[in-house]
């Protein structure tokens, strides 16, 4: 501070502070800065370069489980009145452009296509010890990290213990362990490990392509290859020859019939005329005719599975509300409830055969086809909302149900 002049007369210098003790707080906060970055910097180093090894040598080398991602299609249904039948969208000009010959089908089918071998097929009432082996069809449907997913017939696997030799080709031999099953849909899921695959010679290995199932109809041609009347790695070519709809828990299968007669313990894959697999075939209960399941209704499933995740159910059976039944019976439009499973989650919430589901979770389903694939997507224990139209005396009212959500089980009385 500057002499005035008024007081202490002695002191007449001029007193300045000196920059460093002026500005010593922000060289200890520009000095703590430096230092937080650098430790910053030296903990992501940690963590890129040491943590893989750390991970490695405490857990393994087993890597976090990942998932197959799928594209799901579109379920149309009929929103023309004047028409009691379900609107199905048109084969692309593209499409039909890619029609392929059938020794080019199959040539490219048994590219994607395994042999499991060796696997029991067993009654469920049978010993396990006194089951058959058989060889059974797989299809590569994914690729991930250092292994493939094959998909193939949940009743067949069932024996096997969760582990079982597969074959690529004429010489590629392997190991193929379970990743999930379900027995609703009646599929599988493998892991064939890429390490585990042994190979006197090359071996061409190429993914399936999953087509648009709801595009099929009536006397279109489809090719089947693999475990047909008995025999593997055989092959028919014929015509789809009716379209039906199998109800399911919290889901619907369309069914694909075919004038292939089956034996027991079939199971092939069917492709259309582009080289697509449009579905999954297995004989029907009374061994008459081979039904194949559309694989559009099937991807949801095979999403799930893939990355060994629980699969929740809410306990419905159901069918879609089009617009000639909605107007014909007075119905809303949305998903009627046919049946509730006892003891279900939907059955503790309140839930109704003759309800109409119109919201999930306060989004609008109006197909069952679109409220399974929301439906899988939840966790166990998690809870939902589901809005229905209940009918009075006069009209329908809205209600809105909360359901915990659980883990269902291998199957109930009437499933296959």
């Amino acid at each position: 501070t500057e002499y005035t002049g008024e007081d202490f007369s002695l002191y007449t210098e001029r007193i300045v502070v000196n920059p460093r003790v002026k500005y010593k707080k922000l060289f200890s906060l520009l000095k703590l800065m430096l230092a937080a970055v650098l430790f910053g910097a030296v903990a992501c180093g940690v963590m890129v370069i040491l943590y893989p090894f750390l991970d490695r040598r405490i857990n393994g080398e087993s890597q976090p489980q990942s998932s197959l991602i799928m594209k799901k299609d579109e379920y149309l249904i009929d929103y023309d009145s004047s028409e009691d039948i379900l609107e199905r969208p048109a084969q692309t000009e593209e499409a039909a452009a890619e029609v392929k010959s059938l020794s080019e089908i199959v040539e490219n089918a048994r590219k994607c296509m395994v042999v499991l071998e060796g696997v029991y097929i067993a009654d469920e009432e049978q010993p396990y010890e006194d089951g058959e082996r058989e060889d059974v069809a797989g299809l590569i449907v994914g690729e991930l990290e250092d292994y493939y997913v094959i998909l193939t017939d949940e009743k067949l696997m069932r024996m096997t213990g969760g582990g079982c030799v597969v074959k690529f080709g004429e010489s590629a031999v392997g190991q193929a362990y379970l990743i999930g099953s379900d027995s609703y849909s009646g599929l599988s899921l493998l892991r064939a490990e890429k390490n585990s695959i042994s190979s006197s010679e090359d071996f061409d290995v190429s993914i399936a392509v999953l087509d648009n199932s709801y595009i099929v109809e009536e006397q279109d041609e489809v090719v089947a290859v693999g475990r047909i009347s008995g025999s593997m790695d055989e092959v028919r070519y014929g015509n789809v020859s009716a379209l039906t709809t199998e109800s399911s828990v919290d889901n619907s299968f369309e069914i694909f019939e075919t004038g292939i007669v089956p034996s027991a313990g079939d199971y092939c894959y069917f492709f259309n005329m582009a080289g697509n697999v449009i579905g999954i075939g297995r004989p029907s209960e009374d061994l008459q005719h081979m039904e194949v399941l559309g694989i559009s209704d099937l991807k949801p499933m095979i999403e799930i599975l893939s990355s060994s995740s629980d699969i929740v159910y809410l306990g419905i059976r159901g069918t879609n509300v089009t617009t000639s039944t909605a107007e014909r019976y007075k119905l809303p439009m949305g998903i009627y409830i046919t049946d509730v499973i006892m003891d279900s989650p939907a059955f503790y919430a309140g839930l109704q055969s003759g309800d109409v589901i119109t919201q999930f979770n306060g989004n609008t389903v109006l197909t069952i086809q679109e409220f399974s694939e929301k439906l899988y997507q939840c966790s166990n224990g998690e809870n939902i909302t589901v809005t229905v139209k209940r009918a009075g005396r006069d009209e329908y009212r809205e209600l809105t149900f909360s359901v915990v959500l659980a883990v269902r089980q291998s199957s109930v009385p009437g499933e296959r």
